[in-house]
């Protein structure tokens, strides 16, 4: 089923009848303009929304990504979307779904676009070095399981560097600016969705290790020094520490490995990471 809305900028019919998928958009909602596509799918997950429903807007006014940061969701300028998962899954393996959409999407870009794209935890897939793509899952919980998981993509297609707020435009990149073979988004759109439809849904819980293994051998650093920026609390009061050490890999919920100077490893479910030469 497809909803539309006044005037879409893509005909949710036709959009729908090129996915060819079965879980993935089979339910899709189609925004010329919204505050944020993973806060409207939040309330429809609340009102029983069907598994596999998809939220797809050409521009946000309210995007976000990790810790609230603004995520800028210019029109006609990318892909901006989120999709509802209800996975039979313990909430500590809930972690590895951003990396498994992370690891699909740079696998889907890497393939369609002619270029070779890598994933950075948490939740972030570059191109040459620069983030061109994010992912942000958002969990509701019932008191004795996971009951939804809402995961919002921000691929970033045709912007120019001028699009990027100044704070940005060493950091982030476009498809368009990677010098991209594939810039049309719908057609992006569809190879995502395959993907997507493919591997997220049904027997999850099973093709989660394959996924996380296909997210290590796109890792950004692996096997290389970096610093981890973390929060810790001391006698009630938080700060941020920074702690240094040698990527391993990741754990079974998503956690950051991280080899320390005396050969102990530490994990940490939460924080930022630079990548340090070698």
């Amino acid at each position: 089923m497809s909803r539309r809305t006044e005037k879409p900028f893509w005909d949710p019919d036709e959009l729908q009848a090129l996915l060819q998928t079965r879980v993935f958009g089979r339910s899709l909602i189609l925004f010329n303009r919204i505050t944020s596509t993973n806060d409207f799918l939040k309330r429809l997950a609340r009102r029983n929304a069907a598994e596999g429903t998809v939220i797809l807007a050409d521009e946000q006014t309210a995007g976000r990504g990790r810790l609230g940061r603004k995520w800028q969701s210019l029109p006609g300028k990318g892909l901006w979307f989120s999709f509802l998962m209800r996975p039979q899954l313990p909430l500590e393996k809930v972690g590895v779904i951003s990396l498994a959409v992370a690891a699909l999407i740079a696998d889907v870009l890497t393939q369609a676009c002619g270029r070779e794209f890598r994933v950075k935890w948490p939740n972030d897939v570059l191109v040459a070095g620069k983030k061109v793509c994010g992912i942000l899952c958002e969990t509701q919980m019932s008191p004795v399981n996971v009951e939804a998981i809402i995961a919002g993509v921000g691929l970033n297609v045709l912007q120019t560097r001028e699009d990027f707020a100044p704070e940005w435009r060493e950091r982030a990149t476009s498809l368009r600016l990677a010098g991209s073979q594939n810039c049309d988004r719908k057609a992006l759109f569809t190879k995502l969705s395959a993907a997507f439809d493919e591997n997220l849904f049904e027997r999850l819980p099973q093709r989660l290790p394959r996924l996380a293994e296909q997210w290590c051998a796109r890792c950004e650093g692996l096997g290389g020094p970096i610093t981890v920026s973390h929060m810790v609390s001391a006698r009630g009061v938080n700060a941020k520490e920074n702690t240094s050490g040698i990527l391993e890999g990741i754990g079974e919920g998503g956690e950051l490995i991280l080899r320390m100077p005396a050969g102990d490893s530490r994990f940490f479910s939460a924080g930022e990471i630079t990548l340090l030469r070698r």
